[in-house]
Order: structure tokens, then C-alpha cells, then sequence
């Protein structure tokens, strides 16, 4: 009997069918795996094309586009002026970025159980990168890894639940104090060094006066300093001792009470794992963190001026460390904050030149440079990452409060306290010979504001190095627009580069901790932007990649001994200056055959003048006729390229006269790695091109890749738009 006709106002669709319902003429319900896929035991065979449905006839007629598939929608991020509405809309292609399935940004931990990883994470644009160096240059180690690498992920050596008291003498927690104020200068301000100096001296001193919260406060600082000076085993023993007792004094008696020592101690718990690469474990403390201070109204401006004095002021603090984590730990691991500017009902208003800032009242701290770059962050992250999206207006709008930011730099570090410019001259002279560093201090604040501006611009950066060699695309555009494009591809190498070179001198320069989790991620994203700059033929400047990439490589191999993150990041570091090196032989191969023919019409021919005998005409064409088929045997080995040093007069024209023009991209891939290794770079391969755009015949090739511009996109969501001045880079 057939099956009753449905009114279409009641049909259910859905927008996109899987392969197999397609093929079978099955209705599908759009999920993955579907129903009938699941029926049917073939779960695993359920796949989605990667290309979108076009766009209707109808569609495209009424908005006066061409039957093509360029195709906008209005986005969250498009202005809402009538100026705006007014003004000409483009439609930007973007039909090379692949959609993804579902599972795109769930990453396998340590013991192989899922985690969501977002589009900021630095492992989310690793990915990308590794997509268009491999549409570059093949396969290479940096290539062939997977595409979705595990998270590495540490354990505690010590379970808290059983762990007894270390003992700890005076003078040597005074001198771990100093390493923790070393560690968390710029990043953590609960209190200063004179009031951890009278703690420690009644803790040690009076044991039976101790309290719960103040113990367990001073055992996670403890762990912490014990932690950023790593000189041996005891180091790291004590360390993971006090952690463990101060995290058992925690749960056991601070989370079923909330106080504020409560957001004190959950605080240096997240720290403490962030800089023991336990990136999962911080981000769910740090999540208890925030519901405390949300319970005792620690996130009201207002709240904390009606409490006053020293009270007011730690609330204050407390919550400007607590969004200094909790934004690092969003931007890393590419999640949504725990924490938001909107409820703190804070005016980003103007400092005034005044010295009365330096370690100002609880109404001051607003000020703070960590606390606003912060809300920079914030909007990074909800507007630009959260949409997928991202337009010129948009970037304008942040961008104006970086420069706010940096015109009042110096005012702002006189409220964290590290800005004083003879403290290290009177650092002997402070209690207990220790005192917040203002070198360490502004240094890693000044790296996040680099860090900020290399999240906001690598999606301009991204989409320029897509579609360098896109002339329609450039044709299509105005000036403005593309000179505003590239201003904004350019600030994110500028910004990566300024964030190697500050924490090179950080490291390397400076008295500084064993462990810094911000360093890592911030260098290691610079480092991708560098190596992802390196294809960008349309660029206004030549960026000097590999001395960068050899600084990021030393400050990363230097912080992996103590940091498993970084000790990886080296070697992924290294991978990437190789496949750099393999596309720079084959690009300069590129362009000295095709210069080549020029200068012997100009200057002449010597082979031609020295011809052997047998020499016929014929021979040369069919030579010439030949050489689009030829290919390189298994066999054989590949020709070296011609290099300054390797430059031989006697046969310089019969070297760049070899049919080596046969291999395609494809070939390049499909050779076995031991070929490719005992042949160098393969820098000699050549592609069929036509001669008046030779030069791009290599960025043409990978740009016609599947290449995403935000590395993972979300199911609902596969695709992105680009949109300048009303053209966002936004979901289709």
C-alpha cells in the first residue's frame, strides 16, 4: 500500500543527505551516523559530501548574481547602520574550504578519551597549517603526521586524598616564596611579597596558630615555587607534595564553604596544573573558581568598593587573576571563558595622568594592564571565534582598544605593581630580600598583548595566503579593501614576531622560572604564523622566517625540559623549518628555470654554439615534444638543484635544460619518504605551468586545495565566508 501523501507545509527536511541514502534513494535524517547507516551496521560508512549544496537559480537572479556559486548571507557581525546597508556588498567565494564531520574538534587525550579542542587552540591551527603545507610541498615529517594529533596530558604523581604535611624550614620557604612571585608576576596579584614574608614567619613559627585557609594558600604558593625552580628531584618532590596537601586542605575544607580563600586557592590549584601541562584538569578547577567568586559576588565592581580597604582590595585582585587564567586557558584550548566583562558592570574609561595609580584602591584596579587586556581577549574569543567570523569593521573596533591599551601602558603597570623602575636596585633592601619583578612582570604582560593580536589577525593571514595567486578575486575587490587586508595579514606576522624576540630575551635574558605554560602556547602559535606567512607570495615585506623559527625553536627546546608540551612543540617547530626549506628549493628552482629561456634569447646560447656531431634539429623537438610526459623513474635518482654553491658554468644550461617538468603534485605525494629523504628537498621537481604566471604555479596548485580558513568548523556550520566592510568571514 503506498504511503500517504504529506502536505509539503509539513514535509521535514533536512539539508543534506549522506552518500549512502543518496546512492540507495533513502530518506535520510541528516545525522551522523544516520539511522539507516545505523541499521544497516555500516556506521562507519557514513559520509557527507565535502561540497555544499549550490545555491537555487532563483536565489541567485533576485540578489543580481551570476549562476555561480558565490554565495553570502547576512552574519551576526554585519553592521546594522543604514550606511552600511546601503553600501555595495561582495560576494567573496570561499568553495575550497572543506567541511568537516562532527567529531572534527574532539581531540583524543592521554588516555585516549575525546576532549573538545575550539578554532583558537593552538593544536586547531596546527592542523590548518599542516593542510596547506601539504598542498605545498607533499609529504614531508612535517605533513605526514596525523591530522589530529593526542593532547599530551600529565598526571599527579601524589594523590592528594592520603598525602601527609612536608616540613619545610623558614629560610628556605622564604626563598621559595621568591620563585613564586618570579613565576606568577604579571599574571597572578592576590597579595604582595611583605604580606606572604609575615605568613611564612608565623606558619613555620607559631604551627598550632594555623588556619585551614591560610595553610592551604601557602602550600599551593609553596608548590608553585618549588615547581618554577626545578633544580633537582627534591624540588620536584617537595612540589608535588605541598600541591597535594594544599589541594586536599582545599577540597576538604574550603569548597564546601566557599570564602575567599576559597577563589585563592582553586586559583594557584589551576595554575599549578596549567604550568604542569594537566590543561584539562586547570580548566575544570578554574570553572569551580568562577562559581565561587560568582557565589560571594567577587565579579560586582561595585560589591568589591562597598566592602573597602584590605578586604575590597583582595576581592578585587582575586578577580582580575582569576580572568587572567581563565582567558588563557579559553584561548588555548580554543573553549568559551568562564568568565565575561558583562557582569562586571566596569566603563572602559580613560586613565588620567596622575602617580596616584601605583598600587591604587580597590576602584583602581580597573586599570589594572592584565585586566584589560583581558576584555581584549574576551572579544576575540566571543566575537571572532565564537561566530567564526570576522570582518574589517570588527577588527577596526578591537584593534582601537589596543591602541588605548598601549597609549596607557605605563600608568596601567603602576597598578600591578611592575612598573617601579629601581626595584631591582632596592631588591636587597626589601623584606626578606624579595620583591615583585617588574622586568619578568611587564615582559609577559607585554607578551600578551602580542599574543592577542596574532588571535585576532591570523584569520586575515589565513584567507591572504589562500588566495594570493585569486586574481578574480583581487580584480573584484576595491584597493582599500585589500591594502586594509593585508595592513592586518602583515600585524599578525609583525605581532609573532615581536612575541619570539620579547620571550627569547624573557628566557634567556632574564632571571625567570623553569615553567611558563604562557610562554609555550604564545611562541609555539607565533611560530606556525611564521612558517604559514612563508607562502604568502602577495606580502608587502620578506619576512626572515628561519632565524625566527630558529629562536622559537631554542626557547622551546630549552622550557621542554621541564615541559612535555614544549619538549613536542620543538620537534613539531623543527618539522616545520624543513617543509619551509623544501618549499623555498622548489620555489627558487621555479623561478631560475623559467628565467632561464630569457636570458639565453638575450645573451644567447653557449650549447647552441658547440654542437656535437649527429646533431639534428629533430632530435631538439622531439626533445622538447617529450618532456610534458616524462616522468622520473622509481629507480633514478632526482636531479639536484641549481644552487649558488653548487653553480657549475660548463653545465649551468644543460642542467636547467632537463626534462624534470613531468612530476605533479600528486607523484610528489605518492613517493616513498626514504626517496624522498636520500634526494634532499626535491627541490629540482618542476610543474607543467604557462609561462606568463610561472612564478605562482605552486602557491595556484595548493590554493585550489581544500584548505580551511578557520580549522575546524562546527557541524551546523561547515563553511566560512570571507566579508570585508560588510563582507564577514562567516558560516554559510
Amino acid at each position: 500500500m503506498p504511503r500517504p501523501k504529506v502536505d509539503p507545509r509539513f514535509r521535514r527536511r533536512v539539508a543534506q543527505a549522506c552518500e549512502n541514502c543518496k546512492k540507495r534513494k533513502s530518506k535520510c535524517n541528516g545525522i551522523l551516523p544516520c539511522d539507516h547507516c545505523r541499521a544497516r551496521g555500516v556506521e562507519d560508512a557514513c559520509r557527507y559530501s565535502r561540497y555544499p549544496r549550490p545555491a537555487s537559480q532563483e536565489s541567485q537572479l533576485s540578489r543580481g548574481l551570476p549562476n555561480r556559486e558565490f554565495r553570502r548571507e547576512p552574519g551576526p557581525l554585519d553592521p546594522a547602520s543604514p550606511a552600511s546597508s546601503s553600501s555595495k556588498q561582495i560576494d567573496i567565494p570561499v568553495s575550497n574550504l572543506y567541511s568537516v564531520s562532527k567529531d572534527s574538534q574532539m581531540l583524543k587525550d592521554s588516555r585516549g578519551k575525546f576532549i573538545y579542542v575550539g578554532d583558537s587552540a593552538s593544536l586547531s591551527f596546527l592542523g590548518s597549517v599542516r593542510c596547506t603545507l601539504r598542498a605545498a610541498v607533499g609529504l614531508c615529517p612535517f605533513t605526514n603526521e596525523p591530522a589530529r594529533n593526542p593532547m599530551l596530558e600529565a598526571t599527579s604523581k601524589i594523590r592528594f586524598e592520603t598525602v601527609r604535611e612536608p616540613s619545610i624550614d623558614l629560610a628556605t620557604a622564604q626563598s621559595i616564596a621568591k620563585e613564586f612571585f618570579l613565576a606568577v608576576s604579571g599574571i597572578l596579584d592576590f597579595f604582595d611579597p611583605p604580606w606572604l614574608l609575615a605568613q611564612l614567619q608565623d606558619w613555620v613559627e607559631q604551627p598550632s596558630q594555623r588556619t585551614k585557609a591560610k595553610s592551604a594558600i601557602i602550600h599551593l604558593a609553596l608548590a608553585i615555587g618549588f615547581q618554577a625552580r626545578a633544580q633537582g628531584d627534591v624540588d620536584e618532590l617537595l612540589s608535588e607534595q605541598c600541591f597535594a596537601f594544599g589541594r586536599q586542605l582545599t577540597m576538604f575544607n574550603l569548597i564546601d564553604d566557599p570564602s575567599l580563600a576559597t577563589v585563592q586557592a582553586v586559583i594557584l590549584i589551576t595554575y599549578h596544573m596549567m604550568a604542569a601541562c594537566q590543561y584539562n584538569a586547570a580548566f575544570i578547577n578554574l570553572g569551580t573558581a568562577a562559581r565561587a567568586a560568582y557565589t560571594l559576588g567577587i565579579h560586582l565592581h561595585e560589591t568589591n568598593k562597598a566592602f573597602g580597604g584590605e578586604e575590597g582590595l583582595a576581592r578585587e585582585r582575586a578577580w582580575k587573576s582569576l580572568r587572567v587564567c581563565d582567558l588563557f586557558l579559553a584561548a588555548s584550548l580554543g573553549r568559551p571563558p568562564a568568565t565575561t566583562e558583562a557582569v562586571s558592570n566596569i566603563v572602559w574609561s580613560p586613565l588620567k595622568p596622575s602617580r596616584d595609580y601605583e598600587r591604587p584602591d580597590v576602584a583602581g584596579q580597573v586599570f589594572s594592564a592584565m585586566f584589560r587586556i583581558c576584555n581584549v581577549f574576551e572579544r576575540i574569543l566571543v566575537e571572532v571565534y565564537a561566530e567564526k567570523a570576522i570582518s574589517l569593521e570588527l577588527a577596526r573596533s578591537i584593534s582601537q582598544q589596543h591602541r588605548q591599551w598601549t597609549e596607557e601602558l605605563p600608568r596601567m603597570l603602576m597598578v600591578d605593581g611592575i612598573d617601579e623602575p629601581d626595584a631591582e636596585q632596592n631588591h636587597d633592601a626589601s623584606p626578606g630580600g624579595f620583591c615583585l619583578s617588574p622586568k619578568q612582570g611587564s615582559s609577559i604582560v607585554t607578551m600578551a598583548y602580542y599574543y592577542s593580536i596574532v588571535l585576532l589577525t591570523k584569520p586575515f593571514l589565513t584567507f591572504r595566503v589562500h588566495h594570493a595567486s585569486d586574481k578574480e578575486f583581487s580584480k573584484s575587490e576595491t584597493s582599500s579593501i585589500m591594502i586594509s587586508l593585508a595592513t592586518y595579514a602583515d600585524a599578525c606576522v609583525n605581532s609573532a614576531i615581536k612575541g619570539i624576540d620579547i620571550a627569547y630575551e624573557y628566557v634567556f635574558e632574564l632571571i625567570t622560572p623553569s615553567r611558563q605554560p604562557l610562554i609555550v602556547n604564545s611562541v609555539f602559535i607565533s611560530a606556525l604564523c611564521l612558517g604559514l606567512a612563508f607562502l604568502d607570495k602577495s606580502g608587502r615585506y620578506a619576512w626572515s622566517v628561519n632565524p625566527l623559527l630558529n629562536r622559537a625553536i631554542k626557547i622551546l627546546v630549552h622550557l621542554g625540559k621541564l615541559n612535555p608540551h614544549a619538549s613536542r612543540f620543538a620537534g613539531i617547530c623543527e618539522q616545520l623549518k624543513e617543509a619551509v626549506a623544501i618549499y623555498t628549493t622548489r620555489r627558487d628552482n621555479t623561478l631560475l628555470s623559467e628565467n632561464d629561456k630569457s636570458v639565453r634569447s638575450i645573451f644567447g646560447d653557449l650549447r647552441a654554439s658547440s654542437k656535437p656531431q649527429g646533431y639534428s634539429e629533430s632530435s631538439v623537438d622531439h626533445t622538447e615534444n617529450t618532456q610534458l610526459s616524462w616522468s622520473v623513474p622509481a629507480n633514478e635518482s632526482v636531479i639536484k638543484p641549481i644552487t649558488p654553491r653548487s653553480f657549475n658554468y660548463n653545465t649551468f644550461q644543460e642542467e636547467s635544460l632537463l626534462p624534470i617538468s613531468g612530476l605533479s603534485p600528486t607523484q610528489i605525494g605518492n613517493l616513498p619518504m626514504d626517496y624522498i629523504q636520500s634526494n634532499g628537498n626535491l627541490g629540482d621537481v618542476q610543474y607543467p605551468h604557462p609561462p606568463d604566471n610561472s612564478i605562482d604555479a605552486l602557491s595556484e596548485y595548493f590554493l585550489n586545495q581544500n584548505i580551511p580558513l578557520f580549522p575546524f568548523a562546527s557541524s551546523l556550520s561547515p563553511e566560512s565566508h570571507f566579508d570585508f566592510q560588510g563582507m564577514t568571514l562567516e558560516p554559510a
